[in-house]
């Protein structure tokens, strides 16, 4: 993780209490090793007792345990941030402003509450964090029968905290519009981390960034034949979720990543394929925000490198395939980027071609056109709510970003 740089005003207006399902906040001389001052209120841990066990996110009622009697059970109070990292209460963590308090019964606190703001919870902070994603920490949950995981060890020398990157094989059959299949088999690594910057008081945002950026390496092949107009066909391969925590010193902010891989193909006139493309690059999304500007989006593709595509395609037509990758990045799952992103192979065929291992074309009747391309396309995610009114209406697209290369070009 990157170093936190923080200015030397603390947490101004309200008190903080963070309530850690998953892990402690650093001890202080861990902050202060980074360089970052402490809130001025205390900070109330799980070592404390402290811990959410209960939530209603529709009427913002909560329940705090506080391990019975002394200074843990005066530790809420109307004014506070309630900083609650993921839990089987609050699976993507919880960010509240405490506006009520009832009386303390047997350790427990009920509270009522509505969403905080994250200027709300860093105060007069500034933060630039770039947190890998260990691929252990990622729920998989596979979308189709026989999907394997696996983790890849690196052997190139890891630039981030985790060893492996996570690893998924598909090997499955497309239903087609005319009533035939086709046969769809891939696999993809990914190396992936979180964004997060922030730059304020606890009145204002002045700065903010969210996003996600990764490494991927992806591998498909498609066999069968397709007539007419077939539309999209996507085909989900597996759902990938994970609630990295980044510390802005001894604050813990949580990022909720929600992704679905898959199969993407669509085909215009009658084209038979039997071929198979390999792709290798880097990107990333990202929302940044400066009080000048609003909210914007920014694109970074980073490096892309298609392989040369083998196999065999005939007919006369055209034919889309890819790995489409789709879901969100948010903060508390509800400030951050709605993200689409797919390395896929467009061809163009009139009549046969036959592509030997390193792209050249062993023979050919006819012409054949091959396009290695990338696209990145999404939204900013807003969904925050304070007293009642929704900041952001509606989620604001992004334009959409397409990088396309010729890979080959024969007629005879």
């Amino acid at each position: 993780m990157s170093t936190t740089r923080k200015t030397a005003s603390a947490l101004a207006a309200t008190s903080l209490l963070v309530l850690c399902g998953l892990g402690a906040a650093p001890s202080a001389s861990a902050a202060d090793a980074g360089g970052s001052t402490p809130p001025a209120a205390p900070v109330v841990t799980d070592a404390g007792g402290a811990r959410l066990t209960s939530y209603d996110p529709a009427t913002g009622q909560a329940v705090v345990a506080t391990g019975g009697s002394g200074s843990a059970a005066g530790a809420v109070k109307v004014g506070q941030v309630i900083d609650s990292l993921p839990s089987a209460v609050a699976p993507k963590g919880a960010l509240l402003m405490v506006t009520g308090v009832q009386k303390a019964t047997d350790g427990q606190v009920a509270v009522s509450t509505r969403p905080a703001a994250v200027n709300e919870l860093l105060g007069a902070n500034t933060a630039s964090l770039h947190t890998e994603v260990a691929p252990s920490s990622i729920a998989v949950t596979p979308q189709l029968p026989g999907l394997k995981v696996t983790y890849k060890p690196r052997i190139d020398g890891a630039s981030g905290s985790a060893s492996a990157g996570l690893e998924l094989n598909a090997d499955t059959d497309l239903d087609l519009p005319d009533g035939t299949s086709a046969a769809f088999s891939g696999s993809m690594e990914l190396d992936a981390g979180v964004d997060f910057d922030y730059t304020g008081t606890a009145f204002d945002l002045k700065q903010a960034r969210v996003g996600f950026t990764t490494d991927a390496r992806a591998d498909w092949h498609v066999q069968g034949t397709f007539k007419g107009s077939t539309g999209d066909i996507k085909i989900p391969i597996a759902s990938l979720n994970a609630a990295p925590v980044v510390w802005a010193g001894p604050i813990p902010v949580v990022v909720n990543v929600d992704l679905t891989l898959y199969a993407h193909i669509s085909a215009n006139g009658t084209v038979t394929v039997d071929t198979e493309d390999s792709y290798d690059g880097s990107w990333g999304v990202h929302a940044d925000y400066t009080k000048q500007g609003g909210w914007t989006k920014s694109t970074d593709s980073g490096s892309t490198t298609h392989d040369p595509a083998t196999g065999t395609v005939s007919g006369k037509g055209d034919i889309h395939t890819g790995l489409l990758t789709e879901g969100t990045i948010a903060l508390y799952n509800s400030l951050g980027v709605k993200v689409g992103v797919e390395p896929y192979l467009r061809t163009v065929i009139s009549g046969r071609a036959v592509l030997d291992y390193d792209g050249t074309v062993e023979s050919l009747r006819g012409s054949v056109d091959m396009y290695g391309g990338l696209n990145i396309g999404g939204s900013l995610l807003a969904r925050l709510k304070i007293m009642g009114a929704t900041l952001f209406e509606r989620d604001l697209p992004f334009t959409i970003y397409n990088r396309e290369q010729r890979l080959l070009h024969a007629t005879r």
